[in-house]
């Protein structure tokens, strides 16, 4: 119970789970989906009561055909607009095989949603993204190299906490 806000003002919750996979050549695989500007990373909404390292494999299997496992997030990010649910996007991370790489498709009940996959050179992300997918997309790509860069983000943008 939150005994210093009123009911009414707690906040509406989108949480989305995603996942930065990357190929042996160090691209990124992402999505284009229907519902947004610019691509983004595969991934989706967490279900109620589901754990979001349990999501991000279900949506990723949903929008990419790849059946993975997620157990440690790269980066959370934080956004929060007063007409729309706050969302607190977990990224996850799995590098595939070239063999894994080349089975990545639309499943045939996401064509509906998603109208195409690509996997993409990191140079080329602002090329298809929009700012704040690819600033997120570059902090979860630093967070692989650098177990100390920050983790906590807002708007694609790290904050040091």
């Amino acid at each position: 119970m939150h005994f210093d806000t009123a009911p009414d003002q707690l906040p509406r919750i989108r949480l989305e789970c995603q996942a930065l996979i990357t190929n042996p050549r160090g691209f990124v695989l992402l999505i284009n989906p229907d519902d947004r500007d610019g691509w983004t990373l595969p991934g989706g909404p967490a279900h109620q009561g589901e754990q979001p390292h349990l999501a991000a494999a279900r949506t990723v299997r949903a929008t990419t055909g790849l059946s993975l496992d997620f157990t440690d997030a790269l980066i959370v990010d934080v956004t929060a607009r007063e007409d729309a649910p706050q969302g607190i996007d977990h990224v996850f991370t799995a590098q595939v095989t070239t063999q894994t790489a080349a089975t990545a498709t639309i499943p045939a009940r996401a064509l509906a949603t998603i109208s195409e996959i690509a996997w993409v050179e990191p140079d080329y992300i602002p090329d298809r993204c929009t700012d704040d997918q690819t600033r997120r997309i570059w902090s979860a790509l630093l967070r692989l190299t650098d177990p100390f860069a920050p983790v906590y983000h807002v708007e694609g943008r790290a904050i040091a906490v």
